[in-house]
């Protein structure tokens, strides 16, 4: 059998960037395919090549159109800093990538990195204006967008769109409500509380996770339905920091947040009139928490990824587990913990970068997160600023969704060939 490889870049060297190098090493077996870590950068090179030995990348890079002339990547991981995350989307289209893999949230307000300030609504027509750009770059190169949302890739929304499928025969199917959850106690990344890198706080880039299998899972009910995709179309918000106005030890166990908003809750009305609730925040003092749930018209389904109760450690003294980080962001083990062993399979990571892989491979194969999936979750958070600065009332989005961009039917979701998860009776 002869042997393909697959050349893979990494833009980024920090928390994302560790997690997508150990998790492609960590893929399903695809006879004769080989993933070639070929290069990664870095905004500083020291950092690059620390992280291309660490993880046996072949090559680091100081500049991301160098690592793209010079490596030619098959799939290009964008996993920095916020802000290069339009622009690195660009050059890879332009350089022809076939695959671009890019984190959340897609783009941040283009007025951040010029130091300019404006009102909500401002920034919100601006930056879907900035991400047409970018969007209509990767059509024009040819490339395939998978907007890395990997609430999207749990195992357990693999196992809801399957039930979807299967409820079509008995007339059911339709996804009434969704709420969900993600938090910790403050981000570790040096770019998370200045605005002109990461475009926000919590409610930016933590109830975004949540936010994508809820605008997810209508896409699909539509698609099932045998009509278009489910769109949301009226947001309401609110955005807050909350440890910043609070007297200085109750910030002990947190990063206190002083430049973005360090709580967000996002209520979603969809154009069938669902609805879905979802919360980011950080302000959970006992480690990460992913949770999501759905109420659909013959079940109810939920997800409790990180914590849930499958495995469960009593550690009298913490220094007998080293360094050992039993659950993400767990700011200590001792006690009674509820460990998570192969956090990038339960995460959604590895099944994420499985779909990045078989769209590389296959010239007919979409990714199920795609360019829908990005431009919907954009439209969410920044109508979620606007609405919060004016006290949680609704607004309108649907002249950017159900009446705004059109996306072909390969830049939307495929149920059918998302995967199984479930054996058969």
């Amino acid at each position: 059998m002869s042997q393909k490889t697959l050349r893979v870049a990494i833009s980024g060297t920090g928390f994302a960037g560790d997690y997508t190098a150990r998790t492609y090493t960590m893929m399903p077996h695809k006879n004769g395919i080989q993933v070639d870590l070929a290069g990664v950068v870095s905004g500083r090179l020291e950092n690059a090549r620390r992280f291309a030995e660490e993880h046996n990348v072949r090559h680091a890079y100081s500049t991301h159109r160098e690592m793209l002339d010079t490596a030619q990547p098959d799939i290009d991981n964008i996993c920095c800093a916020n802000f290069a995350h339009g622009p690195y989307s660009v050059e890879a289209a332009k350089a022809g990538v076939p695959v671009i893999v890019l984190e959340k949230p897609p783009v941040i307000w283009p007025g951040y990195p010029d130091g300019r300030t404006a009102d909500a609504s401002t920034r919100k027509h601006e930056t879907m204006a900035y991400l047409t750009e970018v969007l209509d770059a990767v059509r024009a190169g040819g490339s395939k967008l998978l907007y890395a949302e990997d609430f999207v890739y749990f195992d357990g929304i693999k196992g809801i769109v399957e039930l979807l499928i299967e409820a079509r025969s008995n007339g059911k199917g339709k996804v009434l409500y969704q709420r969900g959850i993600c938090a910790h106690q403050g981000s570790h990344a040096p770019a998370y509380d200045t605005p002109s890198k990461s475009g926000g706080g919590a409610l930016f880039n933590k109830a975004c996770h949540p936010l994508g299998p809820a605008l997810f899972l209508k896409q699909v009910e539509g698609i099932l339905a045998g009509t278009e995709p489910i769109r949301p179309v009226c947001v309401s918000a609110a955005a807050m920091q909350i440890l910043k106005h609070q007297p200085e030890s109750s910030g002990e166990h947190f990063r206190v947040m002083q430049n973005v908003d360090d709580f967000g809750r996002i209520t979603v009305i969809f154009e069938d009139d669902t609805i879905a609730e979802v919360i980011g925040h950080d302000l959970s003092i006992s480690g990460i928490r992913n949770e999501f749930s759905v109420i659909t018209d013959f079940a109810q389904y939920d997800l409790r990824v990180n914590p849930n109760n499958e495995n469960e450690l009593f550690l009298p003294d913490a220094a007998n587990a080293g360094n050992l980080l039993v659950r993400e962001k767990l700011p200590t083990s001792q006690g009674t913990s509820f460990p998570r062993p192969n956090q990038f399979y339960s995460h959604g990571y590895v099944n994420e970068m499985s779909d990045a892989v078989d769209c590389a491979l296959e010239s007919d194969r979409y990714p199920q997160s795609g360019a829908m999936m990005a431009w919907d979750t954009m439209a969410v958070l920044m109508a979620s600023y606007e609405s919060s600065d004016a006290g949680s009332e609704f607004v309108s989005i649907s002249d950017y969704t159900v009446n705004g961009r059109n996306f072909p039917a390969c830049e939307t979701p495929d149920p059918h060939r998302f995967g199984p998860v479930f054996q058969r009776a």
